[in-house]
Protein backbone atom coordinates (compact mmCIF):
# COMPACT_ATOMS: atom_id res chain seq x y z
CA UNK A 1 0.00 0.00 0.00
CA UNK A 2 3.08 2.52 1.17
CA UNK A 3 1.62 5.64 1.17
CA UNK A 4 -2.16 4.78 0.39
CA UNK A 5 -2.04 3.84 4.44
CA UNK A 6 -2.24 7.18 5.03
CA UNK A 7 -6.13 7.79 5.70
CA UNK A 8 -6.04 4.08 7.90
CA UNK A 9 -2.67 5.71 10.11
CA UNK A 10 -4.88 5.82 13.42
CA UNK A 11 -6.73 3.02 13.26
CA UNK A 12 -3.86 0.84 12.58
CA UNK A 13 -2.05 2.26 15.22
CA UNK A 14 -4.35 1.43 17.45
CA UNK A 15 -4.78 -1.92 16.43
CA UNK A 16 -0.85 -2.31 16.54
CA UNK A 17 -0.22 -0.75 19.86
CA UNK A 18 -2.28 -4.14 21.26
CA UNK A 19 -0.82 -6.07 19.46
CA UNK A 20 2.45 -5.26 20.49
CA UNK A 21 1.95 -6.67 23.93
CA UNK A 22 -0.10 -9.85 22.88
CA UNK A 23 1.16 -12.44 24.56
CA UNK A 24 1.76 -14.52 20.83
CA UNK A 25 5.51 -13.59 19.98
CA UNK A 26 4.68 -14.52 16.00
CA UNK A 27 1.55 -11.52 17.31
CA UNK A 28 4.38 -8.93 18.49
CA UNK A 29 6.88 -10.04 15.17
CA UNK A 30 3.98 -9.07 13.10
CA UNK A 31 2.93 -5.69 14.79
CA UNK A 32 6.55 -4.87 14.98
CA UNK A 33 7.09 -4.94 11.20
CA UNK A 34 3.57 -3.43 10.38
CA UNK A 35 4.95 -0.10 12.70
CA UNK A 36 7.72 0.47 11.20
CA UNK A 37 5.79 0.13 7.88
CA UNK A 38 3.73 2.49 8.50
CA UNK A 39 6.35 5.19 10.35
CA UNK A 40 8.23 4.39 7.08
CA UNK A 41 4.96 5.01 4.46
CA UNK A 42 2.15 6.94 6.01
CA UNK A 43 1.92 10.47 5.37
CA UNK A 44 0.95 11.45 8.72
CA UNK A 45 4.00 12.03 10.82
CA UNK A 46 3.91 9.87 13.74
CA UNK A 47 6.77 11.20 15.51
CA UNK A 48 4.51 12.52 18.53
CA UNK A 49 3.94 9.14 19.03
CA UNK A 50 7.72 7.95 18.96
CA UNK A 51 8.12 7.89 22.88
CA UNK A 52 5.11 5.10 23.51
CA UNK A 53 5.85 3.39 20.20
CA UNK A 54 9.31 3.04 22.24
CA UNK A 55 7.97 1.98 25.46
CA UNK A 56 5.40 -0.35 24.21
CA UNK A 57 8.70 -2.00 21.75
CA UNK A 58 11.21 -1.79 24.56
CA UNK A 59 10.48 -5.50 26.25
CA UNK A 60 10.14 -7.13 22.75
CA UNK A 61 13.98 -6.58 22.84
CA UNK A 62 14.71 -8.64 26.09
CA UNK A 63 14.95 -12.18 24.54
CA UNK A 64 17.16 -15.06 26.25
CA UNK A 65 19.30 -16.20 23.12
CA UNK A 66 17.38 -19.96 23.38
CA UNK A 67 14.28 -18.17 23.08
CA UNK A 68 11.70 -19.67 20.25
CA UNK A 69 12.19 -18.63 16.42
CA UNK A 70 8.91 -16.37 16.52
CA UNK A 71 10.65 -14.44 19.76
CA UNK A 72 13.94 -13.88 17.94
CA UNK A 73 12.27 -12.72 14.78
CA UNK A 74 9.95 -10.57 17.37
CA UNK A 75 13.11 -8.80 18.38
CA UNK A 76 14.58 -8.42 14.96
CA UNK A 77 11.53 -6.67 13.44
CA UNK A 78 11.42 -4.33 16.51
CA UNK A 79 14.94 -3.26 15.97
CA UNK A 80 13.68 -2.25 11.81
CA UNK A 81 10.76 -0.88 13.13
CA UNK A 82 13.11 1.39 15.79
CA UNK A 83 15.62 2.06 12.55
CA UNK A 84 12.70 3.20 10.40
CA UNK A 85 11.89 5.49 13.14
CA UNK A 86 15.17 6.86 13.25
CA UNK A 87 15.40 7.81 9.60
CA UNK A 88 12.18 9.37 9.31
CA UNK A 89 12.79 11.45 12.28
CA UNK A 90 16.40 10.89 14.50
CA UNK A 91 15.48 13.83 16.39
CA UNK A 92 12.31 12.62 17.68
CA UNK A 93 14.14 9.80 18.98
CA UNK A 94 16.33 9.44 22.47
CA UNK A 95 19.47 8.28 20.73
CA UNK A 96 21.24 8.43 24.41
CA UNK A 97 18.52 5.35 25.26
CA UNK A 98 17.53 3.67 22.61
CA UNK A 99 21.22 3.19 20.43
CA UNK A 100 22.33 1.21 23.44
CA UNK A 101 19.29 -1.46 23.35
CA UNK A 102 19.60 -1.42 19.67
CA UNK A 103 23.24 -1.95 19.09
CA UNK A 104 23.17 -4.78 21.27
CA UNK A 105 19.99 -6.88 19.13
CA UNK A 106 22.89 -6.42 16.20
CA UNK A 107 23.93 -8.86 14.94
CA UNK A 108 20.10 -9.76 13.71
CA UNK A 109 19.53 -13.45 14.15
CA UNK A 110 16.43 -14.85 12.45
CA UNK A 111 14.81 -12.36 9.99
CA UNK A 112 17.87 -10.59 7.50
CA UNK A 113 15.48 -8.89 6.41
CA UNK A 114 15.30 -6.36 8.94
CA UNK A 115 18.60 -5.55 7.81
CA UNK A 116 17.47 -3.16 5.36
CA UNK A 117 16.27 -0.57 7.64
CA UNK A 118 19.02 -1.15 10.12
CA UNK A 119 21.50 -0.64 8.09
CA UNK A 120 19.77 2.20 6.52
CA UNK A 121 19.34 4.23 9.90
CA UNK A 122 23.42 3.14 10.80
CA UNK A 123 24.11 5.16 7.37
CA UNK A 124 21.71 8.04 8.24
CA UNK A 125 23.35 8.54 11.44
CA UNK A 126 26.95 8.22 10.44
CA UNK A 127 26.04 11.07 7.64
CA UNK A 128 23.61 12.74 10.28
CA UNK A 129 24.94 12.87 13.56
CA UNK A 130 28.24 10.42 13.76
CA UNK A 131 28.78 11.53 17.39
CA UNK A 132 25.44 9.55 18.63
CA UNK A 133 27.39 6.43 17.35
CA UNK A 134 31.03 6.99 18.79
CA UNK A 135 30.58 5.15 22.23
CA UNK A 136 29.05 1.84 20.19
CA UNK A 137 32.08 2.00 17.34
CA UNK A 138 33.45 -1.29 18.66
CA UNK A 139 30.08 -3.19 18.64
CA UNK A 140 29.34 -2.02 15.39
CA UNK A 141 32.82 -2.96 13.88
CA UNK A 142 31.85 -6.30 15.08
CA UNK A 143 28.74 -6.08 13.43
CA UNK A 144 30.48 -4.91 10.54
CA UNK A 145 32.35 -7.69 10.19
CA UNK A 146 30.03 -10.46 11.26
CA UNK A 147 27.47 -9.59 7.95
CA UNK A 148 30.51 -9.20 6.02
CA UNK A 149 31.86 -12.20 6.74
CA UNK A 150 31.86 -14.93 3.54
CA UNK A 151 31.52 -17.68 5.63
CA UNK A 152 27.94 -16.51 6.92
CA UNK A 153 24.95 -16.51 4.94
CA UNK A 154 24.75 -13.56 3.24
CA UNK A 155 22.47 -10.65 5.26
CA UNK A 156 22.87 -7.44 3.63
CA UNK A 157 21.99 -6.35 -0.23
CA UNK A 158 24.57 -5.89 -2.84
CA UNK A 159 23.94 -1.87 -2.33
CA UNK A 160 24.20 -1.87 1.76
CA UNK A 161 27.79 -4.08 1.25
CA UNK A 162 29.20 -1.45 -0.94
CA UNK A 163 28.16 1.39 1.09
CA UNK A 164 29.10 -0.61 4.06
CA UNK A 165 33.04 -1.72 2.44
CA UNK A 166 32.94 2.97 1.87
CA UNK A 167 32.27 3.68 5.94
CA UNK A 168 34.59 1.25 6.68
CA UNK A 169 37.32 3.04 4.63
CA UNK A 170 35.83 5.96 5.71
CA UNK A 171 36.43 4.39 9.35
CA UNK A 172 39.57 3.47 8.84
CA UNK A 173 40.35 6.80 8.57
CA UNK A 174 39.55 7.84 12.02
CA UNK A 175 40.23 4.98 13.68
CA UNK A 176 42.76 2.44 11.74
CA UNK A 177 43.30 0.46 14.87
CA UNK A 178 39.53 -0.14 15.71
CA UNK A 179 39.21 -1.25 12.20
CA UNK A 180 41.93 -3.22 11.80
CA UNK A 181 41.45 -5.11 15.42
CA UNK A 182 37.64 -6.11 13.82
CA UNK A 183 39.36 -7.82 11.24
CA UNK A 184 37.70 -5.23 9.63
CA UNK A 185 41.57 -4.82 6.95
CA UNK A 186 40.30 -6.91 4.31
CA UNK A 187 37.85 -5.12 3.31
CA UNK A 188 39.65 -1.87 3.25
CA UNK A 189 40.61 -0.26 -0.60
CA UNK A 190 43.72 -1.85 -1.73
CA UNK A 191 43.61 -5.28 0.63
Amino acid sequence: MKSAVTPYTEPLMELFYKALSDPDAEVQSNACFAVGLLIEHSGVDLSPQYLPLLAALRPIFDVPPNASAARLNAKDNAAGSVSRMMVRNATAVPLDQVLPVLIAALPLKNDHLENRPVFRAIFHLFRTNPQSLGPHLDRLLAVFAYVLDPMEPDQISDDARAELIQLIGYLNTEEPGKVQAAGLGAFLPGA
